[in-house]
């Protein structure tokens, strides 16, 4: 017994193996244009269900779907309502990976093509083409994932003989509404711990096929498992905005409410149903009869459930999202808080979530140091009405700035140490550079708030004409910023005959308004003091001018560490 339990357990880790490289392989292969697809999510639900059917369907895996929607409500790219749509197709679109393990893995021989996948999948790894290691990394999950699914049919099939399995198992039988709803918890908790729907509807599957339960207690598991693939996206909303954490309910809310109205109907419609639909008799005395029908039923079972249930609650979208809200209070988040807002807690299985989620964390950052770049700019021109509030705000957020980036860095660092495709430690690169420059950006901004204070607190004045000065490279420092800030989520798009233009012409002033403050020296207009300032301010234009053409050459490509 012992010898057959670590055999089913070697099983799954195999499929657990297999479907994380296989979803792993598919997610870096189309990763981004998967990405881009959520993010054109529109206000039609229908749309929504449909991009959310399609995405899961293609990286199997509902957890990953939902995670990546969690990031994007976290950065308000796409709201709870768009989420809320997504999340029903999704729900749909994993129960894809059971019909694949009804038809290929209990109707076909898996030798026959789990080993040839895994070595040809392992070869292709060995090619000099990121693409096609990415396919071939999706061809060996593959194999992978199908041999530990023989493995644990094999090792199941001598448990029928056991009377303690037997005994066991006819305990937790779905044999009326209490018991059931005890399979359904029981299904609940190994797919929270498992943490994959997929992984608990092979295991089921396998159990059924082999006989050891019955599709009543199969279905049942089923709905557990609905409810139990939930956790991830919960998980990786914690910490993250209010927002995220109810589209991370809503994913939680529709599965329970779900469950519910199936097990009301569960053994007099809804199995019934089911069983009118897909030929076969899973509830045949007969072993062979019985093993060959009840796989297809199973995934019927889960199609069926989770379609109705979209067409259900597909009309009350809204009542579902306001449901969340009731679950998690709260306002939503807005302005600059002092943590991190969109990278959640944890790290996820999902390079290209990671990085998207550093990659807004990044855009924020900037977005505060421009903040500061605007307040010292005001602070220069209104002295006597800004200078208490303005110092502080100021000095709160480069503190804010210092925290994130060190934040910032440290999750790159961690994301940087996993399975990446050249493209994203290109840009893991790439954002630890920005997040550098932008640091330094906002120290430059301290030093200009620092300048103007002791100018105020020494009661020194500039000429007419340094004024003017100050006020012209200022603004072509701000214009430098704005082009960055335009850009900042952009990858590889080539912004430099524009930087370089500002940037020379940054350089090309600051000598120039040099030149200008030493005639005015000369000629006493303005007394040394007030041009030590001056000096020292022309000098933070022209490095914050340096820092954002740094940033420009990480957004064009051209810089990586």
């Amino acid at each position: 017994m012992t010898g057959i339990a670590i055999t089913v357990i070697g099983g799954l880790g195999l499929f657990l193996f297999g479907m994380k490289v296989m979803s792993e392989g598919l997610q870096f292969a189309a990763g981004d244009k998967l990405k881009n697809i959520l993010w054109k999510a529109t206000n039609n639900r229908i749309k929504g269900v449909l991009t959310g059917f399609g995405i899961t369907a293609i990286i199997q895996s509902s957890s990953a779907t939902t995670v990546m929607l969690v990031s994007f409500v976290s950065a308000g790219l796409i709201n709870l309502f768009q989420a809320t749509g997504i999340i029903l197709g999704a729900n749909i679109g994993t129960t894809i990976t059971g019909w694949i393990v009804a038809i290929v893995g209990f109707k076909i021989k898996i030798q026959a093509f789990a080993l040839p996948a895994i070595g040809i999948g392992y070869f292709i790894r060995f090619l000099n083409n990121e693409k096609f290691k990415n396919w071939g990394d999706v061809l060996l999950g593959f194999g992978i994932l199908f041999l530990g699914l023989s493995i644990m049919s094999d090792s199941v099939k001598e448990l029928r003989g056991s009377e303690t399995i037997m005994n066991f198992m006819s305990t937790y039988k779905a044999s009326g509404i209490f018991s059931t709803i005890v399979v359904v918890m029981i299904g609940t908790v190994i797919t929270m711990i498992v943490q994959s729907s997929s992984a608990t509807m092979a295991m089921t599957m396998t159990l059924a096929v082999a006989g050891i339960i019955d599709f009543y207690t199969a279905a049942a598991l089923i709905l557990g498992e609905n409810i139990g693939t939930t956790i991830t996206a919960n998980l990786a909303a914690m910490g993250s905005s209010v927002e995220a954490r109810r589209t991370a309910r809503v994913h939680l809310l529709f599965n329970i409410f779900g469950v519910i109205w199936v097990l009301i109907i569960f053994r007099h419609f809804f199995i019934p149903f089911v069983d009118y639909m897909i030929p076969g008799n899973p509830f045949s005395d007969d072993p062979a009869v019985r093993s060959k029908a009840i796989a297809d039923h199973m995934a019927a079972f889960h199609t069926t459930f989770n379609i109705i249930n979209t067409l259900l609650f597909l009309p009350f979208i809204k009542y579902l999202a306001k449901a969340a809200e009731k679950l998690v209070p709260g306002k939503i988040e807005t302005g600059s808080e002092l943590h991190l807002k969109y990278i959640s807690t944890s790290i996820v299985s999902t390079p290209s979530i990671n990085i998207n989620q550093a990659r807004l964390e990044v855009k924020r950052m900037l977005e505060i140091a421009s903040e500061m770049y605007d307040l010292t700019i005001d602070l220069m021109h209104n002295p006597e009405k800004k200078m208490g509030k303005s110092v502080e705000k100021i000095l709160t957020m480069e503190n804010h700035t210092d925290l994130l980036e060190k934040e910032i860095s440290s999750f790159l660092a961690k994301v940087s140490r996993g399975n990446l495709s050249e493209d994203q430690s290109n840009e893991i690169s790439v954002l630890l550079q920005k997040v550098n420059e932008i640091e330094s950006i906002a120290d430059q901004c301290e030093s200009l708030m620092k300048l103007l204070r002791r100018k105020y607190d020494k009661d020194l004045d500039f000429s007419e004409s340094g004024i003017k000065d100050i006020e012209e490279i200022s603004a072509k420092v701000r214009k430098f910023l704005d082009l960055i800030m335009k850009h900042s989520m952009d990858e590889n798009v080539n912004i430099m005959p524009e930087a370089e233009v500002l940037e020379n012409r940054i350089d090309e002033m600051r000598r120039e308004l040099r030149k200008h403050h030493i005639k005015r020296l000369n000629t006493e207009k303005c007394s040394v003091d007030s041009g030590l300032v001056f000096i020292d301010m022309l000098t933070s234009f022209e490095k914050i001018g340096d820092h954002a053409y740094n940033i420009a050459e990480g957004i064009s490509g051209l810089r990586y560490y």
